[in-house]
């Protein structure tokens, strides 16, 4: 038994300390992130709308049943007297009515079916966005991981030259300056450093925020991964894209269409209505001049049409047609505003993609040279021909150079997932595209 815990237990310690895969990280946040669960709960509620609006075009009824008690005195002439009646009386009482007509409540209806469409735009765009908001936060740790790991060799790298440097100085070879440009160059890169933790550790924070369990190891990047120029190759192809499919441009169009049904709404409030209304009573009512002393049922049956006109509402109606107009008016500007940053969202990521898979190509090319010249310098060093300063240049630029290259490449995969979001494309086949480019991919 102590065999099967301790077996157990370390095969739990082992799957704890797997690196997470970017598929892993979706699903953990599609489970857990509180606003994507926030906007399915949005969703669902907002689906009643349409039932609630609707209600008003259905058959209503109601049932009343009252009991009232009666202590009353008449003062009857001469020789009569007064008229003293004490009862009780039960009425039970069924009444229905039914729109036949009444553009307002219709146009209403409309708007709420109108607004449903758009409740599911927003939860589609909310869907994407999480998508979105996953990537980079995965992303970001990957990114915060190479930056510390640069740190890390560079920190290095200089402290040996530091320590070299004093080594040369305390047998006489160079001056105390070039101690003292060493240490310079060694804090500076042991606070590069402290901030390059800090920020992987910040990025951790916004995974665990995202899909609320913490994660200490994500999968890296392949060394080689196909970085080209998005399919289409033309800016306007994803403009049309974006356009047509994009939550944004859509929601805009459906928030347009409703505000549109309401101002109509509006519009229809100085129209008569027209209702069908019955009733059935079934009540007691006390008789006295019948000759009864106790109440005698009665029941009454009653159906009939009731036409309804505004007249006069204190200018209400007027303000509140008005208003709506307004409204619609203000709902068309959001449109072109929302089909305007779209075009100028997609022409700009697709530039800018465009730029990243040759800033990738010229980044890697630049470890290279700067590799070769931190060498050459380091020789020359050694020969006496180069100073410490020289050297730490190259070394710092040789380090920048793998960082930009890292950088470079986070930043093409992030900008072509806004690219796709803004276009509308944006879905999880991608990100599984994506999980294929990691390590340990499928």
């Amino acid at each position: 038994m102590n065999k099967l815990l301790s077996l157990t237990t370390a095969l739990l310690a082992s799957a704890s300390l797997q690196a997470a895969d970017l598929s892993t990280i979706y699903q953990q946040a599609a489970s857990n992130d509180a606003e994507i669960a926030a906007a399915r709960a949005t969703r669902e509620a907002n689906g009643y709308n349409v039932t609630i609006a609707r209600g008003a075009l259905l058959p209503q009824a109601s049932l009343n049943y009252s009991i009232n008690q009666y202590d009353s005195e008449l003062e009857a002439p001469a020789p009569t007297g007064t008229l003293k009646a004490d009862y009780d009386t039960n009425t039970l009482q069924l009444q229905a009515s039914m729109t036949l007509f009444n553009l307002n409540s219709w146009y209403n209806y409309q708007a709420a079916v109108t607004g449903d469409n758009a409740a599911g735009l927003e939860l589609q765009l909310a869907e994407q966005q999480l998508l979105l908001r996953t990537a980079q936060a995965y992303f970001n740790v990957l990114r915060a991981q190479d930056n510390l790991s640069t740190a890390q060799a560079e920190e290095k790298a200089v402290k040996r030259s530091l320590e070299q440097t004093k080594q040369r100085f305390d047998v006489g070879l160079i001056a105390i300056t070039d101690v003292h440009e060493a240490q310079a160059a060694y804090d500076l890169s042991y606070v590069n450093l402290l901030g390059q933790e800090a920020a992987l550790d910040i990025s951790y924070e916004a995974l665990e925020q995202l899909t609320g369990q913490r994660f200490d190891r994500v999968v890296p990047l392949k060394a080689e991964v196909p970085m080209e120029i998005p399919e289409p190759a033309n800016a306007d192809d994803w403009v049309q894209s974006g356009l047509s499919k994009y939550a944004g441009v859509l929601l805009a169009e459906a928030g347009k269409d409703s505000v549109r049904l309401q101002r109509n709404a509006a519009r229809s409030n100085h129209l008569p209505s027209v209702r069908l209304v019955g009733s059935y009573t079934d009540t007691e009512q006390y008789q006295p001049a019948l000759g009864s002393s106790d109440p005698l049922p009665a029941t009454s049956t009653v159906v009939g049409l009731e036409l309804s006109v505004p007249l006069l509402a204190g200018g209400s109606l007027y303000g509140q047609s008005k208003q709506a107009a307004l409204n619609f008016a203000a709902a068309d500007y959001q449109l072109e505003k929302q089909r305007r940053d779209v075009r100028q969202n997609i022409r700009s990521l697709f530039r800018q993609v465009q730029t990243d898979t040759l800033n990738i190509k010229a980044r890697k090319q630049a470890i290279t040279s700067a590799q070769s010249a931190v060498e050459a310098t380091e020789t020359g060093y050694r020969v006496g021909t180069r100073n410490i300063v020289e050297v730490l240049d190259a070394q710092k630029n040789l380090y920048r150079a793998q960082r930009d290259y890292a950088n470079a490449r986070y930043d093409y995969i992030l900008n072509l997932l806004n690219l796709k979001f803004f276009a509308g494309t944006l879905n999880e086949a991608d990100l599984q595209a994506l999980n294929g480019w990691l390590a340990n991919g499928a």
